[in-house]
C-alpha cells in the first residue's frame, strides 16, 4: 500500500470516530434536553392542576424543545462534519501536522510529489493516531450520560412517585381510564333534568388540592351573564370534605360549571320540565310471618321504619298522571310502579337493609325526581329478654332435703316461641323443664320447683341452672347459677380457750377452700357466657380463652399449695375429717390441671371442643365443694358458728400443744325439724 493510500486510510478512520463522537454527544444532549424539559414542564402543569390546556400547551413545548435540541445536537454537528474539517481537526490536535494534511487534501491527484508528502505526513500521523484525537473514553462518556438521562426518563415516566411521575406519564404517554388522577373535580349530578320549581342540590369534590377556592358559575336561560357563586363546604354525607349549592325553586333552564384552584369543570345543563308532584304516601307495613304481627297502614308515611324482612307497599298519589313512574333505591334499583288510576301509583320495597328512596318520572326517556329523599331503616330484630327471678342472683345455698322455687321472666319485641330451665346435678345429664304457658306471648313468667331431697345430695354437691328464651329467629339464655348443698347438721370441736399460738401463721384453709370454690363457680360461668357468645371477634375469643387458662392455672396452685399445707402440718392423720378434706383438694386440683391445658389449646372459645364443659367444670367444683363442706363440719371458732371460717388457728394451735381438750359434739342451729316438711 502506498503512503497516499494509508494517508487516506488515516484521514477516513480519523473521519469516522469524530462522526460517532458527534452522534454519541448530540444522542447525549437530546435526552438530556428531554428530561430536563420533562421537569420543568410537568412542575409548571402541577401548578395548574395537570388541566387538560395545561398538558396540551406542555406537549408542544416538549415537541418544540426536542426539535430545537436535535437540530443543535444532532443535524447541524453531522451536517457540518466533512472530509475538510475532519482534517482541521486532526491538525488542530497536533500542530506537528504543519498544514500537511490540507495541502495533501487539495492537491491530491495534481501534484506529482504527492507521496513524498504523504510519506512525510504519515511520520507525524504514526505518533498522532486518530484514538487518541477523539479517545474511547469520549466516547464512552457521551454513550453512559445518554443512556443515563434516558434511563431516568423512562424511570420518571413508568413509576416515578408523585405528581412528578403522574405528570411524566400523563405528557409523554397521555391519560389512561383506569388510572386514578391525583386532580380531580367530580361534580354531580352533571347534567339533570327537575321538576319545575324543584330545588336542585350541586356537589363538587376537589381531590388533591388543600382548601380550594370553589366556586359556582351559573347563567340562566333568561341572562347572559356568568354569575360567581361561591360553594359551602359539605361537613358530612357522601360528599364529606366537599361543597355544595342547593338552587331552590328553579325556575328555568341553567347552566353551569365550577372552578376550585386552577381546575374547571365542564360545562352542565339543568333543564326545567314540567312534571306531576307527590300529594301522599299511604304506607302498608306487611311484616314477616315469624312475628306473628299484623299488618299495619300509615296513611301520612314517607320515610320507611320496620322490622328488617318487611315489605313496605306504597300507595303514591300525584296531582297529574306521572308517565313511567318509579321508585328509585340508592342501591341504583328501580322499581316501577303499577296502576295509576286516579293518580295513585303502587310498589313494594323489600326492606332488607337501610337506605333512601325517592318517586321518579320519565321525561323524554329520562327519569326526574318529583319527590324529596325518604329515609329506609330495617331495624335488626332483637333476641329475647330472659332473668332468673328466684331464688335470686347469685348462688344460692340450701340443705341437702330442701325445695327451691326457680323463677324466670322473659320478654320479645314479637312472640316468644319456648322459654325453658336446664339444669343439671354434679355435671349429669342435663334436665330441662318447660315454663312457657302459652306460646306466641310478648312476656311470659314460669317457675318450678327443684326438690333436692330427690336428688339424693350431699353436701359439697352442686345443682347448676340456667333458663333459654327464643323466638323465631334468636335465642337468648341467662348466666349459670349454681344451688349448693350445705350440711344439714355440723359437728362442730372445741378449740382450746387459751395458750398455744405457736401454730399461728398456717392461713385460713377454710376460707381459702371457699375462695377456691367461689373462682371455679366463676371460671365455670365465663365459659358457658363465652360460648353462647356469638358475637365475639377471633381476637377477643383467643384473649378471654388464654384468660380463663391463666385463671385455671392459679387456682389449680393454689388448690395444690392448701393440700399440700395440711400434709406437710400431718393433720391428715390427727383427723379423719381434715383427712377427708385434703383429699377432695387433691381430687380438685387433678382435676385442674388438664382443664388449663384445654384452655390453653384453645384458640377461638366460640368453637371450643377441647374447652372444659360445664360437666367438666362442675366435677372439680364438687371436689372442692365437698372439701369445704368437710372444714364446716370440722371446725369452729369460740362465740361464732359461721359456714365459712379459718380453720388453721384452732386446729394447729391443739397440734401445737401437749395437752388436748375432750372434743364435743354440738347441734347446728340450722337444723330443721322433719315435720317442716
Amino acid at each position: 500500500m502506498t503512503f497516499r493510500e494509508q494517508l487516506h486510510a488515516y484521514i477516513a478512520q480519523l473521519e469516522k470516530r469524530l462522526r460517532w463522537s458527534t452522534l454519541l454527544r448530540g444522542l447525549a444532549i437530546l435526552t438530556a434536553t428531554a428530561l430536563l424539559a420533562t421537569l420543568i414542564l410537568v412542575a409548571i402543569a402541577n401548578t395548574l392542576a395537570f388541566s387538560h390546556g395545561s398538558i396540551t400547551n406542555a406537549r408542544y413545548a416538549l415537541i418544540t424543545i426536542l426539535a430545537i435540541a436535535a437540530a443543535a445536537g444532532l443535524a447541524f454537528p453531522l451536517r457540518r462534519l466533512t472530509r475538510r474539517r475532519a482534517i482541521g481537526t486532526a491538525e488542530a490536535a497536533c500542530p506537528q501536522f504543519e498544514q500537511r494534511l490540507t495541502t495533501f487534501s487539495e492537491r491530491d491527484g495534481h501534484d506529482p510529489f504527492i507521496e513524498l508528502l504523504a510519506g512525510d505526513a504519515l511520520e507525524i500521523a504514526r505518533q498522532a493516531p486518530p484514538q487518541e484525537i477523539v479517545s474511547d473514553g469520549r466516547l464512552w462518556g457521551s454513550l453512559a450520560a445518554g443512556v443515563g438521562a434516558f434511563a431516568v426518563l423512562l424511570w420518571i415516566i413508568a413509576a416515578g412517585p408523585g405528581y412528578m411521575g403522574y405528570g411524566a406519564s400523563l405528557l409523554w404517554t397521555g391519560s389512561h381510564p383506569g388510572k386514578p388522577s391525583i386532580y380531580d373535580l367530580r361534580v354531580t349530578p352533571g347534567d339533570a333534568v327537575v321538576r319545575r320549581h324543584a330545588d336542585q342540590l350541586v356537589s363538587a369534590l376537589p381531590t388533591g388540592m388543600k382548601s380550594p377556592g370553589v366556586t359556582l358559575y351559573a347563567r340562566y336561560q333568561s341572562s347572559a351573564k356568568w354569575e360567581p357563586i361561591p360553594m359551602q363546604s359539605a361537613a358530612a354525607g357522601s360528599f364529606a370534605g366537599g361543597y355544595q349549592f342547593l338552587f331552590a325553586g328553579l325556575p328555568e333552564n341553567v347552566e353551569y360549571y365550577v372552578t376550585a384552584g386552577a381546575m374547571t369543570s365542564k360545562h352542565y345543563n339543568i333543564r326545567v320540565t314540567d312534571l306531576p308532584a307527590v300529594k301522599q304516601i299511604k304506607v302498608t307495613y306487611h311484616f314477616p310471618g315469624w312475628t306473628g304481627m299484623p299488618s299495619e297502614i300509615e296513611e301520612r308515611g314517607g320515610d320507611l321504619r320496620a322490622v328488617a324482612g318487611t315489605e313496605a307497599e306504597l300507595d303514591i298519589t300525584t296531582d297529574r298522571p306521572l308517565p313511567g313512574g318509579q321508585i328509585q333505591l340508592d342501591s341504583g334499583q328501580k322499581i316501577q310502579l303499577s296502576g295509576g288510576q286516579n293518580n295513585v301509583y303502587r310498589g313494594t320495597v323489600k326492606m332488607d337493609k337501610d337506605g333512601v328512596y325517592h318517586v321518579a318520572g320519565l321525561d323524554g326517556g329520562q327519569p326526574v325526581r318529583v319527590s324529596e329523599d325518604f329515609f329506609i331503616e330495617a331495624r335488626k330484630a332483637n333476641p329475647p329478654q330472659i332473668a332468673l327471678v328466684r331464688p335470686g342472683r347469685g348462688d344460692y345455698h340450701a340443705s341437702p332435703i330442701e325445695e327451691v322455687t326457680v323463677s324466670v321472666k322473659a320478654t320479645d319485641d314479637y312472640s316468644l316461641k319456648g322459654v325453658t330451665l336446664y339444669y343439671s346435678v354434679n355435671g349429669g345429664e342435663e334436665k330441662t323443664a318447660d315454663l312457657l304457658p302459652q306460646k306466641g306471648v310478648k312476656e311470659a313468667d314460669g317457675s318450678t320447683t327443684l326438690s333436692l331431697e330427690e336428688f339424693k345430695l350431699v353436701p359439697g354437691d352442686l345443682v347448676s341452672v340456667y333458663a333459654t328464651a327464643k323466638d323465631a329467629v334468636a335465642e337468648a339464655h341467662t348466666d349459670m347459677m349454681f344451688i349448693q348443698a350445705d350440711p344439714f347438721e355440723r359437728e362442730f370441736s372445741q378449740s382450746q380457750q387459751s395458750g398455744g399460738g405457736g401454730g399461728g401463721g398456717g392461713g385460713g384453709g377454710g376460707n381459702q377452700s371457699a375462695q377456691i370454690s367461689q373462682r371455679e363457680k366463676e371460671i365455670i360461668s365465663a365459659t358457658f357466657r363465652q360460648q353462647a357468645d356469638k358475637t365475639a371477634t377471633a381476637q377477643q375469643a383467643t384473649d378471654i380463652s388464654k384468660l380463663l387458662s391463666q385463671s385455671q392455672t392459679t387456682l389449680r396452685d393454689q388448690a395444690m399449695t392448701l393440700s399440700g399445707r395440711l400434709q406437710a402440718r400431718q393433720l391428715t392423720d390427727e383427723m379423719k375429717a381434715i383427712g377427708e378434706f385434703e383429699k377432695d383438694m387433691m381430687a380438685a386440683s387433678e382435676a385442674m390441671g388438664p382443664a388449663a391445658q384445654q384452655f390453653r389449646r384453645s384458640r377461638k372459645l366460640s368453637r371450643l371442643s377441647s374447652a372444659p364443659k360445664p360437666p367438666t367444670g362442675k366435677f372439680r367444683l364438687r371436689s372442692v365443694d365437698v372439701a369445704e363442706a368437710v372444714v364446716e363440719e370440722a371446725a369452729v371458732v369460740p362465740r361464732a358458728i359461721s359456714p365459712r371460717f379459718s380453720i388453721s388457728s384452732s386446729i394447729l394451735r391443739r397440734t401445737s400443744t401437749k395437752h388436748k381438750k375432750p372434743r364435743h359434739r354440738v347441734r347446728s342451729r340450722r337444723r330443721r325439724k322433719s315435720t317442716m316438711r
